[in-house]
């Protein structure tokens, strides 16, 4: 799981995506060299058609600390997001789970202590670089209005949670030495809201992003152990497969979290 992030210890989070910054970078050549970005050039489409190769389960759970997982079982490795929060960090937690599935090598080890924490961090950075691109000459573009409203834009125009622009827009700010906005970030950091739909209907942007969805979904995984089972119905395998799933679905519900990376 993820640390929390608070003003507090906002230049520490800085720090260390200075630290990882290389090879986040090197990561994220290695996907798009790998991932043909032609056809979908939305961020959060593209993460969905990765995570359902992996067998996405989508699944709403009444638990806004848990945003998603990587549910490991029998050294299988299948995602799991959180419908129940809103989309905008259903699709931050999307990138982070990519990370943990294509670059990860310490976490599924079990390996404990600070490895994982770095990883986590890894991971969060990694999913703010494929969504936040180029989100600072955005911000700067925006005509003048209330650094809030600013925010809300932001998050609108790039799909991303309140925090994870913050945290990008103030990792700008650090590099550039512009004082002003990283007090502006700090200032806001640790609000919290409870009517962000209205405050983004009222600017006339589409609350969708900021609502969750509550989707239920396996259908691709279902499906392809169906077509299995279908094509070759005397292989054992196939149909051990399918019981798994259905494990894997009653476990999920009940936050089975000590078979998860977060």
């Amino acid at each position: 799981m993820s640390e929390k992030i608070t003003s507090l210890n906002l230049d520490e989070v800085i720090k260390t995506n200075t630290f990882i910054h290389n090879e986040i970078e090197e990561d994220i050549r290695s996907f798009r060299s790998r991932w043909n970005r032609t056809q979908l050039r939305s961020p959060e489409k593209l993460a969905m058609e990765i995570l359902k190769k992996y067998g996405l389960i989508q699944i709403p759970l009444d638990n806004q600390y848990w945003s998603g997982a990587i549910f490991v079982k029998s050294g299988k490795r299948i995602p799991v997001i959180n419908t129940a929060l809103p989309r905008a960090n259903q699709y931050f937690t999307q990138w982070h789970e990519i990370y943990h599935l294509i670059f990860d090598t310490v976490s599924f080890s079990h390996v404990i202590g600070t490895e994982i924490v770095l990883e986590e961090r890894k991971a969060d950075y990694f999913a703010s670089c494929m969504l936040l691109e180029d989100l600072l000459p955005y911000y700067e573009s925006l005509p003048e209005m209330d650094f809030l409203t600013k925010i809300f834009y932001s998050m609108d125009a790039f799909s991303a949670p309140y925090k994870a622009v913050l945290i990008s827009l103030y990792d700008g700010a650090c590099k550039n030495g512009d004082e002003s906005l990283m007090e502006s970030v700090r200032e806001v950091f640790d609000n919290s809201f409870t009517n962000l739909s209205l405050r983004f209907r009222k600017l006339g942007l589409d609350d969708n992003l900021v609502s969750p969805s509550y989707v239920i979904n396996a259908s691709y995984l279902e499906s392809e152990i169906a077509g299995r089972i279908k094509s070759a119905p005397d292989i054992k395998y196939n149909y051990e497969n399918e019981k798994f799933l259905k494990n894997v679905l009653s476990e999920t519900f009940l936050l089975a979290e000590e078979d998860m990376i977060g």
